[in-house]
């Protein structure tokens, strides 16, 4: 007789199982992996961008001590029949139509005077001054009173550091009078503040390191009321000569100080905190010849308490200050003779 297993085994045989893992599991070990170390990595950016920000200066530099040197930075009494109340507020610069009719001979010129500055543009970003000054020399032999085409060509020559020829098609766009819109007040202001030659420029003398940055264009917008505040927004363009130079972005030390004018008629320095910055953090990154920098001033109240147990004055004006490895490079200012009255030292600490 032959006996079947019994199906109630006491010890069953054991028996080896392979568990197979799914593919998902693989993939999210990874991802997490990939997480960690791109958070590792974010984190060691973050010292380093802060290493490489330039900040933006408010307060007067300290000059190098030098036995017997005056004191370059401290309070002047106006010039006789000169008052806060005489200073403009400049604009920026925008474009607006010419306020011809629309007769089908002007539209036609119109059109290729607006193809003319629209292609200019392209080469102004490919950093083709000269093709873009071509191209607006023929966009002005069409209508040489054009105010797109005078500031295209003010700008241009600016950028190709030719301030006189930049300064008289300025001077053209004054002379054409309010009429052209809101860009009469920019070029009446790049005429007095920036453009106006020698007399703008404080420098005399030749710069040490032969002006490697220099200030190519200052805007300051219309002062409005935000939170709650009366302020405006001053943006300056730094522009380098040597696209190629070795520049090292730490040695890069910009100033702009603000000045108030108290009620004895002198002229002090705002040592509120004001906001500044640059556009980039890299600054003179590969070929740029240019950096955008800006600072955000709220006017004072006068009479009102001010920083350092102080009282506040009347908004005057300010300063640019660019210094380069601790040497003076250039120098902006409004009023234009600002720079004169309040002399920054030419080498710092």
């Amino acid at each position: 007789m032959t006996q079947l297993p019994s199906p109630h085994r006491r010890f069953p045989t054991t028996r080896h199982v392979k568990r197979v893992r799914p593919k998902t599991y693989s993939v999210a070990v990874y991802l997490v992996v990939g997480v960690l170390l791109l958070q590792v990595v974010m984190l060691i950016s973050v010292f380093w961008l802060r290493a490489m920000v330039v900040s933006v200066n408010v307060r007067p530099p300290n000059a190098q001590a030098k036995a017997g040197a005056p004191t370059l930075i401290g309070p002047v009494a106006p010039q006789p029949g000169e008052t806060a109340n005489n200073l403009s507020v400049p604009r920026l610069p925008s474009l607006t139509p010419s306020g011809l009719l629309q007769v089908p001979g002007v539209a036609d010129k119109l059109a290729q005077i607006g193809t003319l500055n629209e292609e200019a543009q392209v080469f102004l970003r490919q950093n083709d001054y000269q093709s873009a000054s071509d191209l607006l020399a023929k966009a002005e032999d069409i209508d040489p009173r054009n105010p797109t085409t005078l500031k295209n060509l003010a700008e241009t020559y600016n950028l190709m550091n030719d301030s006189p020829r930049a300064r008289d098609y300025w001077q053209r766009l004054v002379d054409l009078g309010p009429g052209v819109g809101t860009v009469y007040a920019a070029a009446r202001d790049h005429v007095l503040l920036l453009d106006s030659g020698h007399d703008a420029d404080p420098l005399k003398e030749p710069s040490e390191l032969a002006r490697q940055i220099y200030v190519g264009a200052v805007e300051k917008t219309p002062v409005e009321t935000r939170n709650g505040d009366a302020q405006f927004h001053v943006r300056a363009v730094l522009m380098r000569n040597n696209p190629q130079m070795a520049f090292e972005q730490k040695k890069l030390q910009p100033y702009v100080i603000f000045y108030q004018q108290m009620p004895d008629g002198s002229l002090v320095p705002d040592l509120g905190q004001r906001k500044g910055s640059f556009d980039d953090t890299f600054l003179f990154w590969g070929e740029k010849n240019r950096e955008p920098f800006g600072v955000d001033y709220v006017m004072p109240v006068p009479g009102t308490p001010g920083p350092n147990n102080t009282t506040e004055g009347e908004y005057y004006g300010f300063v640019i200050g660019i210094y380069y490895d601790k040497v003076l490079q250039d120098v902006r200012s409004e009023p234009s003779d600002l720079s004169a009255r309040m002399a920054l030292p030419r080498e710092i600490e």
